[in-house]
């Protein structure tokens, strides 16, 4: 029930983000929560990570049930925070070519990129709960 509860509140912040200006100066929405792949397909870190923003990227697995509350949890705690969008890697059964590109051996999997698209921490299993943390950190920092 307490997953279920997590899944709404996400799908109501899912669409809520801070906007920033395109070359036009148009404000354009950017979404706070994405999945980058299909599933154990490769992806560039660079189509994921999101200049200007501090990036969470979630490498999980439909069959990993920690990856969901994992994931739940970090959603509650950034869901209203400016700055912070989350981006999803979906790595499969493991044993595909996305899990072998960024040598995802254990979920859930977690990394954290600062505003300028630089890899900052590396998070395995329950270590992942810190993400939001230091997500948060890296909006103080130039």
């Amino acid at each position: 029930m307490k997953l279920l509860a997590c899944v709404g509140l996400i799908a109501a912040c899912a669409h809520e983000g801070p906007a920033r200006s395109n070359a036009a100066g148009s404000a354009e929405s950017i979404e706070k929560f994405a999945q980058t792949n299909h599933t154990g397909q490769p992806i560039a870190m660079e189509r994921v990570t999101v200049p200007g923003q501090v990036t969470i990227v979630d490498f999980w697995s439909e069959s990993c049930g920690a990856c969901e509350v994992v994931g739940g949890m970090t959603a509650v705690a950034i869901a209203r925070q400016p700055g912070i969008v989350v981006r999803k890697i979906d790595v499969g059964d493991g044993d595909t070519e996305v899990a072998r590109q960024y040598q995802i051996g254990a979920l859930p999997h977690y990394q954290v990129y600062d505003r300028h698209g630089k890899l900052r921490f590396d998070f395995v299993g329950n270590d992942c709960l810190k993400a939001s943390t230091v997500a948060m950190q890296l909006l103080h920092e130039p």
